[in-house]
């Protein structure tokens, strides 16, 4: 059953009408997010905010020369307790689902402290959508969980308004205490804050109702390892091997490419490659990338929703 449905909501919705029951397959994406935020939207700007403010507080605490500051923003990726409240995403592979959340934070704090693209002079990852690009076994669900963590407040300020808008999301309304990220205090923290409640089949107890703009999600990803492996990396590898026969460029084929060995570790190749052009060229290839992805945007219309939410 949608919220529509559960709520007998008449009128066109600006969330995303979830079934209150089970998961449903969209994801909280950051760089959708950031898209939004740069076109001026006042919801986005703040959400984003929220995420920028993460992670330059972790970058800031993980370069700091202090045992403490290290271990600090170490610290700062356990608290991504996957948030059911939403129920997007796949629960299966979610946080809670796989892996607790110390060891995943954990995982990342390790890889991104050893990735030079995070300690370069001028440091090229440095956003919460690059991490998938580079760290292993972080994809679409993680990456949702820990923007929507990182976002939650937000989400309950939206969520609030909508209850405004329509009356009907009050109806079992309860209080609550939440785990929010604070940009202003730059903590993790606790907050209350009444969220729509659904009964459960069976008598089961009423679980909290997270609504989230349909501006924020889509189908998966939008910033994918293998995109940026296929396009970006082996593209720049592709101009390096270009010879020029009769004044004419012969470039490899990038199907050629994609089978050879060296080639197959992408987010290795990934770390690599893009520091080698960093240092050689002074090209970021990330930015490349994001902006690409930002031209191709498509948001996701309230078909493609539906028929994504099944």
């Amino acid at each position: 059953m949608r919220v529509t449905d559960h709520y007998s909501l008449k009128d066109s919705v600006e969330f995303v009408d979830v079934h209150v029951d089970r998961d449903n397959r969209l994801y909280v994406d950051p760089s959708s997010i950031r898209f939004w935020a740069k076109s001026g939207d006042k919801w986005a700007l703040e959400a984003y905010e929220s995420i920028d403010a993460f992670f330059s507080e972790f970058l800031r605490r993980l370069w700091s020369t202090s045992s403490s500051e290290d271990q600090n923003a170490r610290e700062m990726l356990w608290q991504f307790h996957e948030p059911r409240e939403t129920r997007l995403g796949m629960s299966a592979v979610g946080f809670d689902g796989s892996g607790t959340s110390k060891e995943i934070g954990d995982a990342i704090w390790h890889s991104l402290s050893e990735n030079p693209l995070c300690t370069l002079s001028v440091p090229i990852l440095k956003r919460l959508e690059d991490i998938p690009l580079f760290v292993p076994d972080i994809a679409d669900d993680r990456v949702s969980d820990l923007t929507t963590r990182l976002i939650f407040s937000d989400l309950a300020r939206f969520t609030a308004r909508q209850m405004e808008k329509h009356p009907e999301l009050q109806r079992g309304a309860r209080e609550g205490e939440y785990q929010v990220w604070d940009r202003d205090s730059k903590a993790w923290g606790k907050a209350t804050m009444t969220l729509p409640h659904v009964e459960q089949a069976g008598g089961g107890k009423a679980k909290p109702l997270l609504l989230v703009p349909k501006i924020a999600t889509h189908r998966n990803l939008r910033m994918s390892h293998g995109k940026y492996w296929q396009g970006e990396i082996l593209g720049s590898i592709q101009d390096d091997l270009t010879t020029f026969i009769n004044g004419k460029p012969v470039a490899p084929r990038k199907e050629d490419l994609k089978k050879r060995d060296e080639y197959q570790a992408r987010r290795l190749l990934n770390t690599k490659r893009t520091e080698e052009i960093w240092n050689r060229d002074n090209v970021n290839l990330l930015e490349a990338y994001r902006e690409r992805v930002d031209e191709a945007y498509q948001p996701l219309s309230d078909e493609e929703i539906d028929q994504r939410l099944g």
